[in-house]
């Protein structure tokens, strides 16, 4: 019933009969991240996840969602979806993938740690009038 799209195959999506859950399953396989954290940066159960690779015409604004957060453009393979920006997020969330992104991480939280901790040290100091 539906067409299985292997991890190798190339996508061509010329025609009004382009399987989106299939373009969606794809792009997924080929970014780094698990499921588990796709799932969580789009905002969505695992379960819905299994239902929209599923789904032949899934909406585009979802299709728009994940490719924010797998900073994925699905304008490539459905030309019908208009084009728009993959974001980079601010904060560093999520499980690192690497030791690097583990040391990043634990950096990056240790300096936003002390910065709050000296905001709050001089909140004191103002307050108890002392310097």
């Amino acid at each position: 019933m539906y067409n299985t799209v292997y991890f190798f195959t190339s996508l061509k999506t010329k025609g009004k009969h382009t399987h989106r859950g299939d373009i969606l399953h794809a792009a997924v396989k080929k970014n780094k991240l698990k499921i588990t954290q796709v799932v969580k940066k789009v905002g969505i159960s695992r379960g819905s996840f299994y239902n929209h690779i599923e789904d032949p015409n899934l909406p585009l604004d979802i299709l728009e969602r994940y490719g924010k957060a797998l900073g994925y453009d699905f304008t490539a393979d459905i030309p019908e979806m208009s084009k728009y920006t993959v974001e980079e997020p601010v904060e560093i969330y999520g499980q690192p993938l690497t030791i690097e992104e583990a040391i990043q991480q634990r950096d990056y939280w240790k300096n936003k740690y002390i910065v709050l901790l000296e905001k709050h040290q001089r909140l004191i100091e103002e307050m108890t009038g002392r310097k």
